[in-house]
């Protein structure tokens, strides 16, 4: 009986016995790096018009008012003014973005960070590795929770 294996049979081992990833778990890395490379794009792409106005690229029409407690209430989410912040970072007008929604810093860093961090990971997956995983990635996300809710707050109780 013959226990050689060829490379095209081998499976990488590692202390817990043969690498295995999921495909969705690829499909998770592959959509997050999609996701991050679309919203640089699109915020580089896009451009801003006044205080409320979002243009397409190539386009002279805005984009409709998507905010839907604006739209029925009549106030901000904590959301309002990122993409108009994340397109004025992209474009270098870093007081414009404050203006807009200061937590889209946090915000920008965490879903631009999303690129080398989903490059490094199915990288990783590629050569056989498994990817990096802790309890402290959800930091990031938290971190950026909070200073949106923070943000709003403070909007809310001193009005400018």
């Amino acid at each position: 009986m013959n226990n050689t294996v060829t490379p095209s049979q081998a499976v990488p081992e590692t202390a817990h016995g043969p690498f295995t990833v999921h495909r969705v778990e690829i499909g998770l890395h592959l959509f997050l790096l999609i996701a991050g490379c679309l919203v640089l794009g699109f915020s580089i792409g896009m451009r801003t018009g006044g205080e409320t106005k979002v243009f397409l690229p190539g386009t002279e029409l805005p984009l409709p008012e998507l905010c839907t407690s604006k739209r029925v209430f009549g106030i901000d989410c904590p959301g309002c003014g990122l993409t108009r912040g994340f397109i004025s970072i992209s474009h270098g007008e870093f007081q414009r973005a404050w203006h807009f929604n200061p937590a889209s810093f946090v915000v920008y860093v965490l879903v631009i960070g999303q690129i080398p961090w989903q490059l490094y990971q199915l990288g990783r997956i590629w050569r056989g590795r498994y990817p990096v995983s802790s309890n402290w990635i959800y930091l990031l996300p938290a971190l950026a929770a909070a200073s949106l809710l923070l943000q709003w707050l403070v909007q809310i109780c001193f009005p400018l």
